[in-house]
């Protein structure tokens, strides 16, 4: 069966501590395989050295700094060589040996088994109706539709020009009908990907190996993840995020790695909280900037 032969994680400045969870997962069972950022500068510069130099991870070089929701993940799609890899989110954890079992499928991409209601793939996807009224009156309707927080791609398959007419591609992208797709890298590249696999241009297998929602991540246990894990899956906490770590559905599991995580760094306990307190810090300065703001009379006319 096809090789994965990298994994890239998506991240911007507001996921950093997320990233750090996320390196540590995949680590976990899965020492030596290249691991590239994808760093999206549209919220600002942040510092990943720390991860690279401890976690032996890359940062992927990309043409622009600011992408936009999710567009980053499109860029290795578009490089010339034939490279099978696997593209992550920041809110994702490994559970066990993920990759092994996507590696069971030899298509040119695997993506998450999911079904849809039909209001649900308008609202996160694309409204068919529209696009085959104004863009493509050919189109019947995507066969399946997978969230593209995790998939195994291919490069050198789909090229950017496959894109033009749904990507403005300045900076930070944009897609150029919101009324039709959903305004992050979801809803054109589901669109994309159905239309080239339904002409036979590519192979797409799906897979049930993402676990989301509180119902599907309650059964994990979390003294289970260690090497002989027996979960071959990854969980999403996509929608699910929150401010505070804690207050995230199986906050356990995300503590595990990033206790993992720190024990690679100098005073990694120590570290760790004060990066805590900064962040409490600098959420509750916002708040009283915020409320000293509404307090405020408004300025005299002249």
């Amino acid at each position: 069966m096809p090789a994965i032969d990298r994994v890239y994680i998506a991240t911007h400045k507001g996921d950093l501590r997320l990233t750090r969870i996320c390196v540590a997962s995949v680590r976990a069972w899965y020492p030596r395989i290249p691991i590239f950022l994808l760093k999206d500068e549209v919220n600002g510069s942040f510092d990943t050295r720390e991860i690279e130099a401890r976690w032996n991870v890359g940062v992927w070089k990309t043409e622009g700094r600011a992408f936009g929701w999710g567009f980053i993940k499109l860029e290795p799609l578009f490089g010339a060589d034939k490279i099978r890899y696997l593209i992550l989110d920041s809110d994702i954890v490994f559970l066990g040996r993920v990759i092994d079992a996507l590696e069971h499928f030899d298509t040119d991409f695997v993506v998450q088994q999911e079904t849809q209601a039909p209001t649900e793939i308008s609202r996160l996807y694309f409204d068919a109706l529209r696009v085959r009224a104004t863009l493509n009156p050919s189109f019947a309707g995507n066969p399946f539709t997978f969230n593209t927080g995790q998939y195994v791609a291919t490069s050198g398959l789909i090229l950017r020009e496959d894109f033009k007419d749904l990507v403005d591609w300045a900076e930070p992208r944009r897609v150029r009908y919101p009324e039709m797709f959903n305004p992050s890298d979801q809803g054109v590249l589901n669109y994309v990907l159905g239309e080239m696999a339904s002409t036979g241009a590519i192979t797409v297998t799906r897979s049930p190996f993402m676990k989301w929602g509180r119902e599907e991540i309650a059964q994990f246990d979390v003294d289970e993840l260690n090497s002989d894990s027996p979960y071959p899956f990854l969980i999403h906490w996509a929608g699910l995020k929150h401010v505070r770590l804690r207050r995230m559905p199986r906050a356990d599991i995300l503590r595990h790695f990033e206790d993992m995580y720190y024990e690679r760094i100098p005073l990694g306990w120590a570290t760790s909280r004060l990066r805590i307190a900064e962040e409490e810090g600098h959420r509750w300065r916002g708040r009283v900037q915020r409320l000293l703001r509404r307090m405020m009379p408004p300025p005299r006319a002249a």
